[in-house]
């Protein structure tokens, strides 16, 4: 009898859809991940500006509480220099009655600020023990949110690194499908926008031609970040359109975890950096942004107006910046680039209005 070894089968395959929803599911965690991280770095800015204050604080105190103790010095000083002599016994050896009562009233004076320096000093004391305890505990929470910011970079990092292993587990022409097959939807995605909008622009020329040439009817060309695709949408002005101008100057640029630029972003910080660049501060994370802008419903949305996917009214981990015609600008996700896509390819939560 012959005994052949056994072969063990390898697992299977995984289909090419499996893969994307093995991706996505890792791309979201993610997501969840930078927009921890954000919040932490956020937070941990802002204590850290809190301790500057206080340390800031508690110098002028010092410097206070000095001047105090100087001006006891000198009183114990003149105090010592007249101790041979009881105050009340100088007081009676005046022969003049006017030198009796202005001496009177100038060692009361030197009794009465003596005991109210003395008060002020232990006041001041006091307070900068209360300022040192401060900064002592906002300290412990700034060590607390570094160390929170630190483990959710790392959360990041090997939710990506997973997703990366699943690319490379792929042949190549299996990762060559897969991208074309992720072009495709956004394509399709992207001419199903452009023939709304179109639709839409045709309907309101015929109803209104003769107000065609109004601001609120202009538009501009948007030149998507993959391919040679141009979609005409509203045109936007003022601040809006300084926002806007500045985020499409960033197409192409990498997405980089926690990045405000100028090399790259992640989805927040771009659109913060936009913003700002237009003259408006708005807050750091996607979540903060969504419940600090004034909220504008879908149909109301305008060029420039912030668009919040993936969550629910109390928190969502991705942002971009409306184009108009179903159009977003944004920065994906790991590995891509700040880009255009249209807005139907990511679940909605809301929309807002930095200004």
């Amino acid at each position: 009898m012959v005994l052949v070894p056994s072969v063990a089968k390898a697992d299977p395959q995984p289909t090419i859809d499996q893969v994307k929803t093995q991706l996505d599911t890792l791309y979201q965690k993610a997501a969840d991940a930078n927009e921890a991280y954000n919040a932490a770095k956020d937070a941990e800015d802002k204590l850290q500006q809190q301790v500057d204050g206080i340390n800031r604080e508690m110098s002028a105190e010092q410097a206070s509480m000095t001047q105090t103790q100087t001006r006891l010095g000198g009183l114990a000083a003149a105090q010592y220099r007249s101790a041979n002599i009881d105050p009340t016994l100088q007081l009676m050896l005046q022969a003049d009655p006017s030198n009796m009562l202005n001496m009177s009233a100038t060692v009361g004076r030197v009794a009465e600020n003596s005991s109210d320096t003395l008060k002020l000093l232990a006041q001041q004391k006091a307070d900068l023990a209360a300022k040192a305890k401060e900064a002592a505990d906002k300290m412990a929470l700034l060590d607390s949110n570094t160390k929170d910011a630190e483990a959710k970079k790392k959360q990041f990092d090997t939710d990506v690194a997973k997703a990366q292993a699943l690319l490379n587990s792929l042949q190549a022409q299996q990762r060559a499908a897969l991208e074309a097959e992720r072009a495709r939807e956004q394509a399709a995605a992207v001419e199903a926008a452009k023939a709304a909008s179109a639709a839409a622009a045709k309907q309101t020329a015929s109803s209104s031609t003769s107000s065609s040439s109004g601001s609120s009817g202009s538009s501009g060309s948007t030149s998507g970040g993959s391919g040679s695709t141009t979609v005409t949408t509203p045109a936007a002005s003022g601040r809006a359109a300084a926002a806007i101008a500045f985020a499409k100057s960033q197409l192409g640029k990498p997405y980089i975890f926690g990045a405000t630029g100028p090399g790259g972003y992640d989805c927040s910080g771009l659109t913060q950096a936009a913003w700002k660049a237009a003259g408006v501060s708005i807050p750091r994370t996607a979540t903060a942004q969504m419940q600090g802008l004034h909220a504008v419903s879908a149909s109301a949305a305008q060029p420039g107006d912030l668009v919040f996917f993936y969550g629910d009214s109390s928190y969502v981990n991705h942002v971009g910046m409306y184009l108009g015609g179903g159009l977003v600008i944004h920065a994906p996700r790991p590995g891509s680039t700040v880009s255009i896509a249209a807005v139907s390819t990511m679940p909605v939560v809301s929309y807002a209005r930095p200004a």
